[in-house]
Order: structure tokens, then sequence, then C-alpha cells
């Protein structure tokens, strides 16, 4: 049969069309830090920590200021990012859960369904292969780690890269640092020195607490190195403007009212996105979005669709500055790290108002740090990853009544918080018991109500509670 060469003309370029919209599917690399608070950086106004590869990126691209996690523990959180659902819709909840809901599944294959070669490197997921089977499936390549490895290198990534052929398929590279979580950098590895840091509010000041902090900062530094090393490497091997840079955190930092906690020290996370040519260079929005959402927005500017039923939405749209809008309310669902933390925590933003809700108000607060920190005898690793400022806070309440304060503060909480974050962005003064607040206390209380019948909200347990009335815990008199 013979083909005009007028409908040759058009089928060579209909073929040409439909390969320029494989080669189209962008390239994404994603940084996730383990333990990163949201304030830790130069990028979020932290001037004496120096993360200029961070600084770069948002002069490049958008930094999200009102990003959050669904949880603040390392599981539940990374469990919601790649099923795209809340930890009670997807059913890995508490710290060290490990099994999904049945009918729950990952979102990553959809990415593979698009023809991206799906990698991982370093603490993506959470306890490395536990989660294979869960929300890790099998087509997705291991280069190496996924615990608390914090001397692993780019090596393996720079050997992958450099392997791959000249029409390999899209990438969605996610690395995985942990220099941010305990146990941090050696003291004497530490740039800033302890007159230098600044000790977070809310939280007592110590010698000890001073070096504890320049150690979790030459951590975010480290980090900061880790982001310039990997933008040199994929430079070298992969078409920048057809890339996107991420980079984000699984929650705040490892300190007290901040990881476990549904503060915004807790929740809140760094998110900056680079694409040249397509996010505009040095852009800023107030849009509230959810780790959810990240991979259903990857799903959907690789042309691809997401699955019915999750929770998580595309926010493409903000990317491109075509809106400064996302969610109207952000969720996030506390339920503890077995027996070292037993505190079921709810809480609601809408605009500038956030509602903290502690299920058990009778309960002691405690974490890994105050927990592991009393054990006797102290092993080193009690010592590395509790710290030694919590024994230095200890030491203070015997004489001073503000650091008693302080951990009264830390061990007990009422029943409801509310806060003005515009105005109060440390959730300093709770104004649930103002009369001037019962309009906004009554619609945040009825959403979470709502919320909590919603999702099968069962208010279980991570481990047996210790009881404050059983809790040795200083007053504020001393």
């Amino acid at each position: 049969m013979r083909i005009c060469s007028r409908h040759m003309i058009v089928f060579a370029i209909v073929l040409m069309c439909g390969q320029t919209t494989i080669a189209q599917k962008p390239n994404f690399v994603i940084t996730i830090a383990d333990d990163h608070g949201v304030h830790h950086s130069s990028v979020y106004g932290a001037s004496e920590i120096q993360t200029p590869n961070l600084q770069q990126m948002a002069k490049e691209g958008i930094r999200f200021d009102n990003a959050y996690v669904a949880s603040p523990a390392c599981a539940p959180s990374r469990a919601a990012l790649f099923t795209g659902r809340m930890p009670y819709s997807n059913g890995i909840v508490g710290n060290h859960e490990f099994k999904l809901k049945p009918g729950v599944r990952s979102l990553l294959p959809v990415l593979i369904e698009q023809g991206y070669e799906v990698v991982f490197h370093g603490k993506v997921g959470h306890a490395g292969r536990k989660h294979f089977g869960q929300y890790v499936p099998e087509g997705v390549k291991i280069l190496g780690g996924g615990g608390l490895q914090q001397t692993m290198t780019l090596d393996q990534v720079e050997t992958f890269l450099e392997s791959r052929p000249t029409d390999a398929p899209p990438l969605a590279l996610f690395l995985g640092w942990t220099d941010t979580h305990t146990a941090w950098p050696p003291k004497e590895d530490a740039r800033i020195a302890p007159e230098d840091v600044v000790i977070p509010p809310k939280i007592f000041d110590t010698p000890e607490a001073r070096v504890e902090m320049s150690r979790y900062v030459e951590g975010a530094e480290d980090i900061d190195r880790r982001v310039g090393q990997t933008r040199e490497l994929i430079a070298k091997h992969l078409d920048l403007n057809n890339t996107m840079l991420i980079y984000t955190s699984d929650h705040g930092m490892p300190w007290p009212f901040a990881k476990w906690s549904l503060y915004e020290t807790g929740i809140r996370t760094p998110l900056i996105a680079v694409w040249p040519g397509k996010i505009k260079p040095s852009s800023t929005t107030d849009a509230m979005v959810s780790w959810i959402d990240l991979v259903p927005t990857m799903i959907d500017l690789s042309g691809g669709t997401s699955p019915e039923g999750i929770d998580g939405r595309s926010f493409a749209k903000v990317l491109m500055g075509e809106t400064n809008q996302h969610r109207d309310a952000i969720y996030a669902t506390h339920k503890g790290d077995n027996e070292k933390n037993v505190y079921p925590i709810r809480s609601v933003r809408v605009g500038k108002w956030k509602y903290i809700r502690n299920l058990n108000p009778e309960f002691a607060y405690t974490t890994h740090t105050d927990v592991w920190a009393k054990e006797v005898p102290r092993t080193e690793k009690h010592w590395a990853h509790a710290g030694r400022h919590w024994q230095s806070y200890l030491d203070a309440a015997k004489t001073d009544p503000e650091a008693a304060a302080f951990l009264h503060n830390y061990h007990s909480n009422p029943a409801e918080e509310l806060y003005d974050i515009e105005n109060d962005p440390f959730e300093k003064n709770n104004l649930a018991t103002s009369s001037e607040r019962t309009e906004q206390l009554a619609k945040l209380r009825n959403l979470i109500d709502s919320r909590m019948k919603e999702v099968g909200d069962d208010h279980s347990l991570s481990g047996p509670p210790q009881l404050l009335k059983d809790f040795p815990i200083p007053t504020p008199a001393g």
C-alpha cells in the first residue's frame, strides 16, 4: 500500500509528539531530612545557621510557609507521604507501626506505571525493609540505607547515575538524610559556638542545652552540604530544565515541644521546590499543603491520575504560581511511640487559628528524651539519643522556679489548646479559656469531633500510660 508523502509527514509528526510527551515527563529529586525543624535554616529565618544551599534553592524556586506533615513521628509521617492518606485512613498511626489497613495501597506504583524509575537512598521509608510490601513496592530500587546511617554518602547515587543509559526512563529519586536525628555530630565537630546558638522559645536555657543545640545545628548544616553535593551531582547526569528538586523534612526537631507534639514546631515542615522555567524564582506561598499531597502532585505533573479515595491532592497550581490557596484546613494526628511516648493528640488549623486536643490530659507527657535520660544505668545509647541537656533541666529545677515551671509545662497539658498562629507563632499563649474566643474554639472543636468520627478514630494508645498523679513532676514553686 502506497502512503503519500503528506501522510508520512503527519505520521512522523505524531510519532515525534508522542516521543516528546514521554521525554517531557520531569525527573524528581526529593531530599527528605529526618527531624529538621522548620525554623532551623537561614531560609526560614535562622540567620545563625549557615544553610547556603537551601538558601540558593529558595532563591531559584518557591518556599512554602505553611507546609505540614500528617504526624510528628517517623513511621506515620512517611506512611502518609507514600499512601496519600492520613494515619487513620492508612492504618499506620503510631511510631514503629508497620501494617497498612487492608486495601490501602502505595502511590509509588502509579509513578512506576507512568514509566518512572523510582529509587530510594538513605532513610526514605521508616525502618528500612519492614515497609517493603506495605508502602514500598518491589519495583522501587534501593541503593542503600534505610536506618540511622549518618555516615552515608552519595557514592552509590553517583555510581547509579553514571550507569544510566542516555535513553533512561524519567527518574524519581528520594534521598533520606538523618544528620538532624539523634545522635548528633560530636561536640568538637560543631562549627557554631554554644554561646551563639538560639534556644527556641518554651525551652529552658542551660549551658548543656546550648552545647547540644550546637551539635543539632551542625547536623542541619551537614544536611545543607549534602543538598549542595546532590545538586552538583545531578547537574552532571540529569537535564536540570526538566528536573524538579524538592527539600523537606518528616517532622520537627527532637527537642521539647517539637517532635512528638502537634505544635507548629512538631508538624510544620520546610518545603522548597525548584524547577527552572516552570517555578518562579524567589517566590513564596502561604498556601496550606500537607505531605499527603506531595506524591499526588508528582503524579499530576507526570501526566498521571491519582487513585480515588485518597486524602491527598495535587498542589501543582501552587507550584506554578497559578494560585496561593490549597487547603482550608490542616489536620494532624499523634498516637505515641510505644511505651516511651503514650500521649494521643489531635489538631486542626484553619486560617490563623490552631486547635489542639489532648485526649488524655490525665497522662504524663513523656518522650525518648526524658525517659532515656532517667534510665539507670545509662548506656552510651541513652546519652546519645536523650542528650545531656535533660539532666541539666532536672538539676536546675531543684533551685530554679523557671526550670521547674518548664518541666511542669512539658509533662502536663490541658484538654484543649487554642492558638492565634499569626500573632503567636510559637504557641505560648493558650486562648482556650478566653471568653473572647469561644466562637473559634467551638468551631474547631466541632471540626475535630467530626473528623474523629469520620476516620473511625479509636483513641487507641501506643503502650501503657504514666498517670500524672503518680508521676514525679516538679511544681512551678520549685
